[in-house]
């Protein structure tokens, strides 16, 4: 049974859920702005280096789908192998109308499907976060939320990761969807949708890691699967046979690619040590 809880479930849901929404439509904001005024291609290169991040961060979470086992895993294996293989499996099925393999067919032809799509499936990486910071909130014997996760510097890389890790989804809107608004206001409409449904399954992982006591690792191993989703979507995004990239462009995206791993890669730094 759970000791006297010293921080109350509002006192730590409702930050939570402030620092991931907030940054989330910022970045996806940001990422947007700058999609409307350079080549899709070049936003789509930056948030590729994210998710490369992104998707090394979610695999170890799942510790590496428990490989380390060998062939002694037992049940635990077989279910984080078998989530993997199901979130994978389950957005190429729910897309697989929808031109994946022929990205250029998709442009502006399925409103905010795409977009929306890659959110859920970037979003239910949150489900392993918000568990783990359910739990050790639950559980902690501070009275401060901050102190509890890191003091300041854990608290800045939390931010900065929930402002960039939806970039990736914002260069998914420019690239499919972005003819969807027709002014600014129905433009912040669609990055607000996107915002709640990232971060939807963070709040849901915070809400029941919170009373419940599980393996966050299984939702990781979920959201590495879906995260192949969402790189095949941004990956598409980078290449346009009807406009090729120059010999001089392909250095660009190179150096955005680096430029965006790097970007988190700082981020990172502040919750290291």
């Amino acid at each position: 049974m759970r000791h006297l809880l010293m921080l109350g479930f509002a006192e730590s849901f409702l930050p939570w859920t402030a620092s991931t929404l907030i940054p989330a439509f910022v970045g996806l904001s940001l990422i947007v702005l700058v999609g409307m005024k350079f080549q899709t291609r070049y936003v789509a290169a930056f948030a590729f280096g994210i998710l490369f991040w992104f998707f090394v961060d979610t695999i170890t979470g799942a510790a590496s789908l428990d490989v380390n086992s060998g062939f002694s895993g037992g049940a635990g294996q077989l279910a984080i192998v078998g989530l993997f293989a199901i979130g994978l499996l389950f957005f190429f099925s729910i897309d697989r109308n929808r031109n994946i393999f022929s990205p250029e067919l998709a442009i502006g032809k399925y409103g905010l499907a795409i977009p929306m799509l890659v959110a859920a499936a970037l979003g239910v990486h949150g489900l392993g976060e918000g568990a783990a910071f359910g739990g050790t909130a639950a559980l902690t014997t501070s009275t401060s939320l901050l102190d509890t996760f890191g003091g300041v510097s854990g608290g800045v890389a939390y931010v900065l990761h929930k402002a960039l890790e939806p970039m990736i989804i914002g260069a998914c809107y420019c690239a499919y969807s972005i003819q969807h608004a027709k002014n600014t206001t129905g433009r912040l409409r669609d990055l607000a949708i996107l915002s709640i449904v990232f971060a939807i399954p963070s709040l849901i992982g915070a809400a029941s890691g919170y009373y419940l006591t599980y393996d966050s690792s299984y939702f990781y191993a979920l959201g590495t699967g879906t995260a192949i989703y969402a790189a095949v979507r941004l990956f598409g995004s980078m290449f346009n046979k009807a406009n090729p990239a120059s010999s001089k462009e392909s250095m660009t995206m190179a150096v955005l690619i680096t430029l965006g791993l790097l970007t988190i890669y700082f981020a990172a730094l502040f919750h290291s040590g």
